[in-house]
């Protein structure tokens, strides 16, 4: 992907960057007339007129997610066939940046962060979203260090089951359940990915 630092983005200059994957990549963005600051994910291909619709309205779907320890999506833009979303910022990090791989964690700590993830992973199942994607780098720190699951991008909405079957492999490896991996994931796919990220496997 195009180093995007410095260009403008709707609203938004991206000042640096934040991280990357195989999907998109995540800026620091900062507003051209409020100057507060956001996450910028860019996704790295471009859309179809075709697909935008859908791109939207899967977009606000997510974006209706309110919930203490779920990072909010603020906007969702196609730019020049570039789709983008603005999110939160979360300046503490990641759980996998702040805690590398083999570190011992405090039990207290372990239960803290237990507690947070599980009960943003219940209320998105409640809302029949499956994230996909479980994994100490899509935990994110806020401002007062409580956990914030991020990254709800390739998400699925499952309102029937039938409906799983049908969907592609996607998500992180080394943390993706056997069902997961034959492209039907479930809800408890974010269970096991989640009892995995505990000992902070890489990713």
């Amino acid at each position: 992907m195009t180093d995007r630092v410095g260009q403008q983005l709707g609203s938004y200059r991206l000042v640096r960057l934040l991280g990357q994957g195989g999907q998109a990549a995540v800026y620091l963005g900062q507003h051209q007339h409020l100057r507060n600051y956001a996450a910028i994910k860019v996704l790295r291909a471009e859309l179809a007129e075709k697909d935008r619709d859908q791109f939207l309205a899967e977009g606000r779907m997510l974006a209706r997610l309110e919930h203490p320890q779920i990072v909010r999506i603020r906007d969702l833009v196609v730019e020049q066939g570039t789709p983008f979303l603005v999110m939160d910022y979360a300046a503490g990090g990641t759980l996998r940046q702040k805690h590398p791989s083999g570190t011992c964690l405090a039990l207290d700590t372990v239960v803290r962060y237990v507690k947070q993830v599980t009960s943003a992973l219940q209320y998105a199942h409640n809302q029949h979203v499956i994230h996909c994607d479980i994994k100490p780098g899509n935990m994110l720190l806020g401002n007062q260090h409580e956990v914030l699951l991020s990254d709800f991008g390739i998400a699925l909405f499952a309102p029937s089951p039938e409906q799983l079957s049908t969907q592609e492999m996607a998500g992180t490896l080394p943390y993706m359940a056997p069902e997961q991996l034959r492209g039907k994931p479930c809800f408890a796919s974010d269970q096991y990915a989640f009892l995995g990220s505990r000992g902070f496997r890489n990713g």
